[in-house]
């Protein structure tokens, strides 16, 4: 009986350590936007997040499992507002808190689900200082567990 309740202590334990290894710490992705004029004329977004990745009309931002992600206006944007964040069609949904405004600001939010491990399409819908409604298409990407 001894042997065995060592072995379940052993096997408790591994399963214990397993987990927390597993387990990423959830972190707070701020995406930056900003809109441009690209050299065909068009209206584009130039996006840039705290983790380092920038780029002219999309980005892929990592996030981990039960992460925020803060969508805000850049310094000089020359965007009025974000109307509206929303999955591609065809995406999967990742969140388990889906995009929206946050009350008395420009900026938006969303939590990641705890469940989610892949890569999302999704539409920013935002409006320029000329009044249009412009849609841009950045991707979020879900690191999965290390093990």
């Amino acid at each position: 009986m001894r042997h065995k309740i060592k072995l379940f202590s052993i096997y408790s334990f591994l399963i214990f350590f397993t987990y927390q290894n597993n387990r990423m710490e959830s972190k707070h992705v701020i995406i930056k936007l900003k809109a441009i004029i690209h050299d065909d004329g068009k209206i584009i977004l130039h996006l840039k997040d705290n983790e380092g990745h920038i780029h002219e009309k999309s980005i892929t931002s990592e996030v981990n499992p039960g992460s925020k992600i803060t969508w805000t206006l850049d310094k000089d944007s020359d965007i009025i507002q974000i109307v509206d964040i929303y999955k591609k069609v065809g995406s999967p949904n990742i969140y388990s808190e889906k995009p929206h405004s946050i009350e008395g600001t420009t900026d938006w939010e969303a939590i990641v689900s705890n469940q989610a491990f892949e890569k999302a399409s999704y539409n920013v819908d935002f409006r320029y200082k000329d009044g249009v409604v412009y849609t841009d298409d950045p991707q979020v990407k879900v690191k999965p567990p290390t093990h």
